[in-house]
C-alpha cells in the first residue's frame, strides 16, 4: 500500500483548559492510504498526559519511516501491519494507520465499518460535551453556549484545578447554576489533578450534587494510591491517562469501576476492542473519549461506540474550522452514516485539501 500524509490545523471555539495546560487549537495529520484504486483515511492528533507527549512533527517522522516497511503489505492485512510496526513509534501514529486501513477495509467491501463490526447503531448513548477548567464567571458564559448550540444531554466538567479544592467547587457549581433545571448528565475528569485526600473528598462532595462517575482522579504513576480513593467511594471511579493498553487493565481492576478509551492513546480501533473485551471480562464499564481529532477520528471512534456505556466524543464539536464530514449529531449522540468504510468526506473549500480526501 502507499502511505502519504498531510498536516492540518484546528482552532477550537473555546480554548481547553484541564489540570495539566491549555490548548486553544492543534496540529492533526491526515494519513491516506491507497491500494488497488482505493484510499482509506485516518487522521493523527496530539497526545499528552503519557510517558511521552506526541505532535503532529514526530507522529509524520514514524509514518514516514515506517512506510517503506508497510510497501508490501496489504490494508486488510491489519495483523501483519500492527507487527511490522509494533513497539515502534507513537501510539496516535499507530492509530491514524489502523483507521486509515479499517476505513480502506469497509470501502473495499462496500460496508460501513459499523455494519462490518456487525454493531447496531441504535445502542450508541449520548455523548458529554466538556466544559474546561475556568472562573467560574467564564463557566457561566460557556455552558448556555453549549447548550443552545449542541443541546447536549450531558456535561463533563473539568477539575483538577491547581489553584485548590475550592476552585473546583465554584467551577463546579457554576456549571450546574448555568445549566438552570436542564435534566443533565454530570461527569467529572480531575485529569490527575488531585491527592488521595483531595480525592477522597470531592467525590463526597460531587455525589452529592448528582455526579454520574469521575475520571483519573490521580496522576498517572499514582496508581498504588487508587486503592484509597476507590474504597467506599459513593461515585464509580474510571481510570483514563493510567489506561493505554488492554494488559494495563488487570493490575488495576480491583480499584477501578470503568476505564476510557481513546483511538489516539490505545493505537487505533483494534487495541481499542481488546480494551473493551478485557474491560468486560474484569466486570468494568467503558468509556470512549478523546483528544483534539476533528470529524474524522471521532467517526471511527463513533463505529465502536455501541459497545460503550458512556460517550466523550465531542472534540469535533468544539471547532471552528473542521474539515470533514462523517458521523452525524443527533439528538445529543454522535452516529456514523450508512455510506461505505468511515463515511467521511472533506468540507473543506480548499480544493487541495479536498483533493486528499476526493
Amino acid at each position: 500500500m502507499q502511505i502519504t500524509v498531510h498536516r492540518f490545523t484546528l482552532n477550537k471555539r473555546h480554548a481547553l483548559t484541564i489540570s495539566r495546560g491549555t490548548s486553544a487549537g492543534s496540529e492533526n495529520l491526515l494519513v491516506t492510504v491507497e491500494h488497488d484504486g482505493v484510499l482509506g483515511f485516518g487522521e493523527m492528533a496530539p497526545t499528552s498526559g503519557g510517558a511521552v507527549a506526541e505532535t503532529a512533527e514526530t507522529a509524520e517522522a514514524d509514518i514516514l519511516r515506517w512506510r517503506e516497511r508497510l510497501r508490501s503489505i496489504a490494508p486488510w492485512e491489519i495483523q501483519k501491519i500492527e507487527a511490522a510496526i509494533h513497539n515502534d513509534g507513537g501510539h496516535a501514529a499507530h492509530a491514524a494507520i489502523d483507521i486509515a486501513a479499517h476505513d480502506w477495509l469497509g470501502k473495499r467491501h462496500g460496508a460501513s465499518l459499523c455494519a462490518l463490526l456487525g454493531l447496531d447503531r441504535a445502542a450508541i448513548p449520548p455523548t458529554s460535551l466538556t466544559v474546561g477548567i475556568n472562573p467560574p464567571e467564564v463557566i457561566r458564559e460557556v455552558v448556555p453556549e453549549i447548550l443552545a448550540r449542541t443541546g447536549a444531554r450531558a456535561l463533563k466538567v473539568k477539575l483538577g484545578n491547581p489553584a485548590g479544592i475550592e476552585a473546583d467547587r465554584a467551577s463546579f457549581a457554576a456549571a450546574q447554576e448555568a445549566a438552570g433545571n436542564r435534566q443533565m448528565l454530570w461527569r467529572v475528569d480531575a485529569n490527575g489533578g488531585w491527592t488521595p485526600e483531595t480525592a477522597r473528598t470531592m467525590v463526597a462532595w460531587l455525589a452529592e450534587r448528582g455526579v454520574e462517575f469521575v475520571e483519573q482522579p490521580l496522576p498517572r504513576g499514582r496508581e498504588c494510591d487508587l486503592p484509597v480513593v476507590h474504597r467506599n467511594s459513593p461515585l464509580p471511579i474510571y481510570a483514563d491517562e493510567s489506561i493505554y493498553h488492554a494488559s494495563d487493565i488487570p493490575p488495576l481492576a480491583g480499584c477501578i469501576d470503568g476505564v476510557n478509551l481513546k483511538l489516539m492513546k490505545c493505537g487505533g480501533l483494534r487495541e481499542a476492542l481488546r480494551i473493551i473485551h478485557t474491560a468486560r471480562a474484569h466486570g468494568l464499564k467503558v468509556m470512549m473519549g478523546c483528544m483534539s481529532e476533528s470529524t474524522l477520528a471521532i467517526t471511527a471512534a463513533a463505529c465502536l461506540s455501541p459497545l460503550a456505556d458512556a460517550l466523550d466524543l465531542d472534540s469535533h464539536l468544539n471547532l471552528l474550522n473542521d474539515p470533514f464530514i462523517g458521523a452525524a449529531y443527533e439528538e445529543g449522540r454522535v452516529v456514523p452514516n450508512d455510506l461505505h468504510g468511515l463515511g467521511v468526506s472533506s468540507a473543506s473549500a480548499n480544493p487541495v485539501f479536498t483533493a486528499w480526501v476526493s
